[in-house]
C-alpha cells in the first residue's frame, strides 16, 4: 500500500522543482534583466565607495587641522614654564632614537635646554667602570650579582647627575651620546627592555640600569620615565618601582605636556595605557 503522506510529499517536491526551473529559465533567458541588476549593483557599490573615500578624506583633513592647531597652541601653553632649565635624556641601549628626540620636542618650547642625550652600553664592563670610579669594593670582577650591579649603577647615576667623571661616562658607560655633560636639574629616562632580560646576564644589566636611575633620582631634582604608546613590553611598573612619574605617549603633544608638567611638579602616570591615571595632569590647583 502507498503511504499517503509519502505521496503528498512527492507531489510537493515536483511542484517546487517546476517552480525553481521556471524561475531559472526566465532569469537565464532574460539577459537584459541580468544586465540591469548587475548595473544597478555596480552603481550602488561605486556610490558607497566614493562616499566612503570622501568621508575618509574629510576626516583626514579635520585631523590635520586639529594637529596644526595643537602644534601652534602647544608652545604658548607651556611658554617659559621651564625657562633656562637644563634637561638630560638618558636611554637604554636599544631604545628608539625617536623616543629620545621626543623629549627635546617636549621641553624646548617650554624654554628648557636639552644639554645631554645618551644611551647606555648594552654590555657594560662593570669591573672597569668600578675601577675608574674608584668603587672597587662594589664590583670586583666582570660577573657581579644583580645587587652588586645595582650599587655600581647608583654610583654612576649620582655622578652623572652631578656632572662628574665625564670621561668615564663617555668611554665606559654610554654608546651614543651628544652634548656636554653638565649638571642638569631634570632627567628623562627612556627604557626598552632587553631581549635577554630573563638570562643571568640580562638580570645583571637590569640591576645596573635600575641603579643608574636610582642614583639619578637621589641627586637630580626630578626624573621622569618615558615611553611611546607602542613600546612593548611596557616599562611603567618598572619606573613606578623606582618612584618615577611616567609618560606613556611621549611621541605626541599630550605626552609633551605631561612631561613638562612632571618636571614642574606633577606626580602620577599619564597617557593612554591602562596604567595611566589620566591622559594629562590636571590643570591648575
Amino acid at each position: 500500500m502507498i503511504d499517503f503522506r509519502y505521496h503528498a510529499m512527492s507531489l510537493a517536491a515536483v511542484f517546487v522543482a517546476l517552480a525553481v526551473g521556471l524561475l531559472l529559465g526566465v532569469t537565464l533567458g532574460d539577459t537584459s534583466l541580468v544586465s540591469d541588476v548587475r548595473g544597478s549593483l555596480e552603481d550602488s557599490l561605486k556610490k558607497d565607495l566614493n562616499e566612503s573615500r570622501q568621508e575618509s578624506s574629510d576626516r583626514k583633513q579635520q585631523i590635520e587641522r586639529q594637529n596644526e592647531f595643537i602644534g601652534a597652541a602647544y608652545p604658548q601653553l607651556v611658554a617659559d614654564s621651564m625657562s633656562g632649565d637644563r634637561v638630560a635624556t638618558i636611554g637604554s641601549a636599544t631604545v628608539a632614537q625617536s623616543t629620545l628626540k621626543s623629549v627635546t620636542r617636549a621641553v624646548e618650547p617650554a624654554g628648557a635646554n636639552v644639554e645631554y642625550i645618551a644611551q647606555l652600553l648594552a654590555k657594560p664592563q662593570y669591573a672597569k667602570i668600578a675601577a675608574a670610579l674608584d668603587v672597587n669594593d662594589v664590583v670586583a670582577d666582570e660577573t657581579p650579582t644583580p645587587a652588586e650591579a645595582d650599587q655600581l649603577g647608583r654610583a654612576v647615576g649620582r655622578r652623572l647627575a652631578r656632572g662628574r667623571n665625564t670621561g668615564v661616562m663617555r668611554r665606559l658607560v654610554f654608546s651614543r651620546l651628544s652634548g656636554n655633560l653638565k649638571r642638569a636639574r631634570y632627567f628623562a629616562y627612556a627604557r626598552q627592555q632587553a631581549t635577554d632580560a630573563d638570562t643571568e646576564e640580562g638580570k645583571v644589566f637590569d640591576g645596573f640600569e635600575r641603579g643608574v636611575v636610582a642614583g639619578l633620582s637621589q641627586q637630580a631634582d626630578r626624573v621622569a620615565g618615558v615611553e611611546n604608546t607602542t613600546t612593548e613590553p611596557t616599562n611603567i611598573k618598572w619606573y613606578n618601582s623606582l618612584g618615577l612619574s611616567t609618560v606613556d605617549d611621549i611621541q605626541d603633544f599630550a605626552g609633551y605636556y605631561s612631561l613638562v608638567s612632571i618636571f614642574n611638579g606633577a606626580k602620577g602616570d599619564y597617557g593612554y595605557k591602562d596604567s595611566a591615571d589620566s591622559i594629562v595632569p590636571q590643570v591648575g590647583p
